[in-house]
């Protein structure tokens, strides 16, 4: 079940930075931080290896004057506001209809776990044909509050969080498979 107004009210209480009146129906409006990071040019993401290095991948910049996404291109980031999401439910983060309308999209993959805390990711891709100029503390995404039937693994305890209670944007961390299982895989495809 989505939580609407009377009942997001209530949890976001518990949410800093938080302005309760970007509740809206049955969503809470987010704002992009003031830092971002973007994807440096030519550069490979070695899944092979056991703990992909990511420090090598991104610049930060800072969006106080404004970072113009240009088309087909990414920035990631985080919201301005720390959420925490209750152990009875989860998190579905959207693009705000005007955002998406002018071709700027979150992937379909937010998502925040039961327990989760912290300043959620946002990643925003353009799929327009224009050079688009994000200012920091704009509302680019709304978070649906979805109440969970059953009991849920509290995301905090979980070996393989790596995100939560998250204050500055991270890059990617990959430690939460083992390659040697993946490459065994591949080598029993090879042979068949």
């Amino acid at each position: 079940m989505v939580l609407a107004t009377s009942e997001l009210e209530k949890i976001a209480k518990t949410f800093k930075n938080i302005n309760l009146d970007d509740i809206r129906g049955s969503s809470i409006d987010l704002a992009i931080s003031e830092k971002a990071k973007i994807p440096k040019e030519n550069k490979t993401i070695d899944l092979f290896s056991e703990k992909p290095n990511t420090d090598e991948l991104f610049n930060e910049v800072e969006l106080a004057k404004g970072y113009e996404l240009k088309p087909n291109s990414f920035l990631y980031s985080s919201t301005v506001e720390y959420i925490k999401i209750p152990q009875n439910m989860c998190g579905i983060i959207l693009p705000r209809s005007t955002f998406a309308r002018i071709g700027l999209v979150l992937p379909s993959s937010m998502y925040a776990n039961p327990g989760y805390e912290g300043h959620l990711p946002l990643i925003i891709h353009n799929n327009s044909p224009f050079n688009v100029k994000i200012p920091p503390y704009y509302k680019v995404a709304q978070l649906l509050l979805l109440e969970i039937k059953g009991d849920s693994i509290f995301y905090g305890t979980q070996s393989t969080q790596k995100y939560h209670k998250e204050h500055l944007v991270k890059n990617p961390e990959f430690d939460d498979f083992n390659i040697e299982e993946v490459l065994q895989k591949i080598q029993s495809l090879q042979n068949d």
